[in-house]
């Protein structure tokens, strides 16, 4: 056991690195944390409080429900801070967060009440030589990434909207609108720098085969991904590209277009991300069609869309950066949400109807339990995405296809309401799916959409979560990382 002045020494190299057992919570003053930390790291990173003006935007999320007040962001700059950071964090037992866009829906897995620790700071975009890859930092949301590298040529497999960051959507698979071309973005990830649980820093590739399994869709319980390495493609000047909003009454057209586009698409440059939602402001069910394809000219897969008339489109000749930067996903702190999702084998209008209907019943749920939006997302991927799978913790060599539902309320008073739907809504669609032969038990939810009520097998099945859990067993033998949120192993 340390004593305090342990602790406190650790800075000056007067106790060892790592304890076999941690301090109890009664030293885990958050505040002498935060000193500790602030005097330890380097000038390239800072400690900051409630009164400095980027705290704020250092623990904000994309939905308010998801912060928290922490008592300190601790703002690296680089791997090796973070790894001083941790052992202080690790050696006074103190609860952290780690923090790359905020997109989650779930509080306290990148929020937290003790220590904060942002990668605002950590957004290198570093090309090789033959920018054949491109080192990217943790603090990068991806419409940045793409920004910085329009002018390249190239591009990486990554996020399709604007708010989430590189870290938590690399860790948990990341299902793009390249995913047809090249998988997901987990699988063209080439090495990881890991800030490992007791602090030191690490380069993690093929040549440690469980870590590097472990960290494609594995998630946050392995150290602290500072950045990582990706493979590069070509990109074409211009993609053609955008959204076109439907009234409710074209959504009959819309779920036999879906339908068709996912039996009878065969180029993989083309892909669509259907969404079916309810706002309090229109007071009706309306959905919207995001189209892409990965060149300037629009594909002959999408003529099986002509027939629904939009009321408004912005599909376009443009930059994919600027394709990318045109979809709405704007940060709202105030409003409470709720993500989910599970994943079938297959398209069928039976569930999409299904999902219209869903939609349809608790929209009108909307004037009773302060409801302002809800989303049901369909992702129509090719059948054959999952050749490109690597080995991964995150199981998708079958091609799974990822539905998403979102939730959005006023009141934290609605909260039981809203989280009750997304159960039920998940257990009614399931079924459905399951009636329509496209899904099963051995069924696993995307991680990055899933609820924290999921259990780990849900998400990797049993045969994985076991690996998973052996592997960090061994890496985090004092269970350094159950100090910060996620999913429980």
């Amino acid at each position: 056991m340390w004593s305090l002045f342990c602790v406190a020494s650790a800075l000056l190299a007067l106790c060892p690195v790592y304890a076999t057992e941690l301090v109890t919570a009664s030293f885990g003053d958050v505040i002498l944390t935060c000193q500790l930390i602030s005097q330890k790291v380097s000038n390239a990173s800072a400690v900051v409080y409630p009164i400095d003006p980027s705290f704020t935007i250092d623990i904000e999320h994309w939905i308010g429900s998801s912060s928290q007040i922490s008592t300190c962001v601790v703002e690296v700059g680089s791997a090796e801070d973070t790894g001083f950071a941790l052992q202080i964090i690790a050696a006074s037992n103190t609860p952290f967060a780690v923090k790359s866009g905020g997109h989650t829906g779930n509080q306290g897995f990148s929020s937290t009440t003790g220590v904060h620790i942002s990668f605002a700071r950590m957004t290198q975009v570093t090309f090789s030589d033959d920018k054949s890859t491109v080192e990217l930092g943790m603090g990068l949301t991806w419409a940045q990434v793409y920004e910085l590298m329009q002018d390249s040529g190239y591009n990486v497999v990554g996020g399709r909207v604007p708010g989430p960051g590189v870290g938590g959507f690399s860790l948990g698979g990341g299902y793009s609108w390249k995913t047809n071309q090249f998988g997901l973005t987990s699988d063209t990830i080439e090495s990881y720098t890991l800030v490992l649980p007791n602090g030191t820093v690490s380069t993690i590739s093929s040549s440690q085969p469980d870590l590097f399994w472990a960290l494609k869709g594995g998630l946050n319980r392995f150290g602290i991904v500072t950045s990582a390495v990706y493979r590069t493609h070509e990109q074409p000047p211009l993609i053609y590209g955008g959204i076109s909003v439907y009234n409710g009454d074209q959504i009959p057209t819309l779920i036999n277009a879906t339908d068709a586009f996912y039996r009878q698409n065969t180029d993989s440059k083309a892909s669509i991300f259907v969404t079916v939602f309810g706002n309090a402001t229109l007071g009706t069910t309306t959905a919207s069609v995001f189209f892409f394809y990965d060149g300037p000219t629009r594909p002959t897969s999408f003529e099986v869309f002509d027939a629904a008339v939009p009321t408004v489109s912005t599909v376009t000749t443009q930059t994919f950066s600027s394709f990318v930067q045109s979809i709405p996903s704007s940060l709202d702190p105030v409003v409470r949400g709720h993500f989910d999702g599970f994943s079938v084998s297959s398209v069928t209008p039976t569930l999409l109807n299904a999902v219209k209907n869903e939609s349809d019943y608790w929209g009108s749920m909307f004037p009773q339990h302060s409801g302002s939006f809800l989303e049901f997302a369909v992702e129509p991927f090719q059948t054959s995405f999952g050749e490109l799978a690597v080995d991964s913790a995150y199981p998708h060599s079958d091609s799974p296809l990822p539905y998403e539902i979102f939730f959005q309320w006023l009141d934290g008073a609605d909260d039981e309401f809203w989280l009750s739907a997304a159960q039920s809504t998940i257990a009614t669609l399931t079924q459905v799916a399951m009636d329509e032969g496209i899904y099963d038990t051995t069924s696993k939810a995307y991680p990055n959409y899933a609820s924290a009520s999921r259990t780990v097998e849900e998400l990797y099945g049993d045969a994985n979560s076991g690996r998973l859990r052996a592997i960090m067993k061994q890496v985090d033998p004092d269970g350094v990382m159950d100090l910060t949120g996620g999913f429980s192993f």
